[in-house]
């Protein structure tokens, strides 16, 4: 019996798809600033302080990326298996093999795939805001500067085009 080829995911498409999702992205954090300078106006400013530090990233994660994820997560594991940038240029989410991915897998893909912007937030945040030391911040954004290229130059030299988060999740984004 000869099993059906998907045809890979494409460079530019990858790439639309992520812009279209990172301007998704952006509008949330767009709304959670808007509300933010609201509350600063208003004199609801928090303080955060070094003791705090957890509690500034807890908040973090909470209202910035498992909004984000959550919504990667469900576009993908729907019937269409892709979020709307990838539904906009025809692409889906697999598992290496071809098969649709499960949500574990789903889950465990985004959360790879964020994590370099949750490590962003805390090296900038102790930069910006003094929280902490700067030897976490200068850490923290080395992992940044070390994960993003070579996830993206594995999704643009791997013949499967599979970035770091496909690779150690076993999947794959492949055309419709």
């Amino acid at each position: 019996m000869r099993r059906h080829v998907q045809p890979r995911a494409g460079s530019m498409a990858r790439t639309e798809a992520c812009l279209v999702d990172c301007l998704i992205a952006l509008t949330w954090f767009l709304l959670l600033g808007g509300v933010a300078i609201g509350l600063r106006e208003l004199g609801l400013e928090p303080h955060w302080t070094a003791s705090s530090e957890l509690s500034a990233d807890l908040v973090t994660l909470a209202l910035g990326l498992v909004p984000v994820g959550i919504y990667l997560v469900l576009t993908e594991t729907s019937r269409r298996q892709g979020s709307l940038g990838k539904r906009r240029v025809g692409l889906r989410v697999v598992r290496a093999d071809g098969t649709r991915a499960n949500a574990w897998q789903l889950a465990l893909r985004t959360a790879i795939k964020l994590s370099p912007w949750f490590l962003a937030h805390l090296g900038l945040s102790r930069l910006w805001m003094h929280l902490g030391t700067e030897q976490t911040a200068c850490f923290c954004l080395f992992c940044v500067y070390v994960i993003v290229p070579v996830s993206i130059g594995l999704a643009l030299v791997h013949p499967q085009r599979r970035a770091l988060h496909d690779w150690l999740t076993g999947t794959r984004v492949v055309g419709d």
